[in-house]
């Protein structure tokens, strides 16, 4: 079983970031702590083999409202024997103090969002810290957890592949077991998405994209954190369990503001403003918001989708279980493999690693 708990809060919306997160509201956040609670209690004991703590920024709420919430997270479910705890944080509201707290009541895993080493870059990303704040931060969570992982950001305008370099440089320096490294994405709705539509913001030339998404493969890979996902990298062990979850189509519980639970075939999607959700919550109801039927079609396309990020590819053996035959995608994917794009064996059918960079065409090819 998989638990995700969403916190929504962060100290500043980031230009670039779609997902459920709203800034400030400091006054909110017992009240939105308490109906986190209720929901959890609401939801089966477990074991869980992961639980996640996502946002928005979770450590936004302080050590006192962490301890409050984890204590009462820890009441209500059972861990299973090797599980894996992530919460995410970011710089600029992490401490010492709160690490402990994470990791007394049995977080093993922070996921730290950093972004960029160079300030021109964090300005342009809203980010409100600066290198020296990352690094304090990511030396914190070392030494209060045994996994720690760092995101970063690439394909940003004005960037260079020495300044990549330089910021790839942070997993030498903290001896990182795991590394997440986006290419930036202009996402529907965000602010930079209507600047770029404006014409004040420009995708970075594709062969550009190429070589720097080469760059950080090349470089991690000398660190020996093997890729095996699109944007995510790791020591051998050291993978997320937890999002390999999702990519695997398995599912989920999950409590909070716009957090999305996936239990036997059906996907609920729950209020995502926080003062709707407390009020849905604490007045007795399920804050959802939207609920949706997967449907088999839809089944098969997430597993082509999915299955296609990681680096182990789709299971041959899943997709004849999903319904789709062999006939359909089989003489396709052979002709792509023949190029050199796909690699097809008797279990898998993967992307090859050089060709990762044509990851949405291949999967557009292939999909029902």
């Amino acid at each position: 079983m998989h638990l995700y708990l969403h916190i929504p809060y962060c100290a500043a919306k980031c230009p670039y970031c779609d997902f459920n997160s709203i800034a400030g509201r400091v006054d909110e956040h017992a009240a939105y702590v308490e109906a986190l609670i209720a929901e959890v209690r609401r939801l089966p004991r477990g074991p869980y083999a992961t639980v996640f703590i996502g946002g928005g920024t979770p450590t936004m709420l302080g050590a006192g409202l962490l301890d409050r919430l984890l204590t009462a997270v820890t009441g209500h479910i059972r861990l299973a024997a090797d599980y894996e705890w992530t919460c995410e944080a970011n710089p600029g509201s992490s401490d010492a103090e709160r690490f402990a707290v994470l990791a007394a009541h049995g977080v093993n895993r922070i996921s730290l969002g950093v972004q960029s080493t160079h300030q021109r870059h964090l300005s342009f990303l809203g980010r409100v810290h600066d290198a020296r704040e990352a690094d304090a931060a990511i030396a914190a969570a070392c030494a209060a957890v045994p996994r720690v992982s760092a995101d970063l950001m690439f394909g940003l305008p004005g960037q260079t592949a020495a300044e990549v370099e330089t910021d790839l440089q942070l997993y030498r320096r903290h001896g990182l077991g795991h590394a997440s490294v986006y290419h930036l994405a202009y996402e529907p709705g965000t602010e930079f998405h209507a600047r770029r539509t404006r014409g004040e913001l420009h995708d970075i030339d594709g062969d550009e994209s190429r070589r720097l998404i080469e760059l950080v493969a090349e470089r991690l890979g000398g660190l020996g954190l093997q890729p095996y996902e699109t944007s995510n990298f790791a020591l051998p062990g050291q993978e997320s369990r937890h999002n390999l979850a999702y990519w695997r189509l398995a599912d989920y519980h999950a409590a909070g503001a716009g957090a999305v639970s996936t239990l036997d075939g059906v996907r609920l999607t729950r209020e995502k403003h926080p003062a709707a959700y407390i009020a849905a919550i604490l007045g007795g109801g399920d804050a959802a918001w939207r609920r949706e039927a997967i449907t088999p079609a839809e089944r098969l396309r997430e597993a082509w989708m999915l299955g296609l990020r990681l680096a182990d590819g789709v299971n041959r053996a899943r997709l004849q279980q999903l319904g789709d035959d062999e006939n359909r995608w089989l003489p396709a994917a052979q002709a792509l493999a023949d190029l050199g794009l796909l690699i097809i064996d008797p279990r898998r059918v993967a992307i090859a690693p050089t060709a990762r960079h044509a990851q949405d065409e291949l999967t557009v090819r292939l999909m029902p």
